[in-house]
């Protein structure tokens, strides 16, 4: 019975290891996955600006980069919000306006990657918007937690010039029931001067 108890106890060691080898692998690839194509992104991105800077991405194609200094939030924007682009960058809701335009800028990105660090994010928050058309900025005005089903947040509004989505809370584990959201008003531009180059 005792040498029973013992090859159980062994094999369940065992298939723990492999298990915790098994998803630390699984981090380190997802992770790095994501950093080189963020850094190729931010190279199409710098050929994009040059080639055509007035003309709108589409689904795929690098939109900007998003900064929030104080958190440590630094990545890049692609168009679209699919599951393939959201695990490789922030995306665009490609309904939403661009930064520049009359109108709210959606963005969406998901809590355990890019967007992590918005679980310290606090009023009066600076957060960058790089695109081709130029370089803008604004201040965190509110933050809230709504259902997946509150989809007037995504819509244009004069409460917020950019919006922020992620799922919430931040350290559930699986799918999230609630989101997180983020408003800003822009507090200044430099429309045509990117800080990409």
């Amino acid at each position: 019975m005792k040498r029973r108890m013992r090859y159980v106890l062994r094999f369940m060691e065992c298939m723990f290891w492999c298990a915790g080898v098994l998803g630390i692998s699984y981090f380190v690839f997802t992770s790095a996955s994501a950093k080189l194509f963020q850094a190729h992104q931010a190279k199409r991105l710098q050929f994009l600006e040059a080639a055509s800077p007035q003309i709108r991405p589409k689904v795929g194609d690098p939109f900007g980069r998003i900064s929030i200094p104080r958190i440590g939030v630094s990545a890049i924007v692609e168009e679209g919000v699919d599951d393939s682009t959201l695990r490789r960058a922030v995306g665009h809701f490609p309904g939403s306006h661009a930064p520049g335009d009359e109108g709210t800028v959606v963005l969406a990105g998901h809590r355990d990657m890019f967007f992590r660090g918005l679980a310290r994010v606090r009023l009066n928050d600076l957060i960058v918007v790089e695109t081709a058309r130029g370089t803008y900025k604004y201040e965190v005005v509110h933050t809230a937690v709504v259902p997946p089903t509150d989809t007037q947040v995504l819509r244009s509004s004069s409460q917020s010039d950019l919006t922020l989505v992620t799922c919430f809370p931040f350290r559930y584990i699986g799918p999230a029931p609630q989101r997180f959201i983020v408003q800003s008003r822009r507090i200044s531009s430099s429309a045509g001067i990117s800080a990409l180059n």
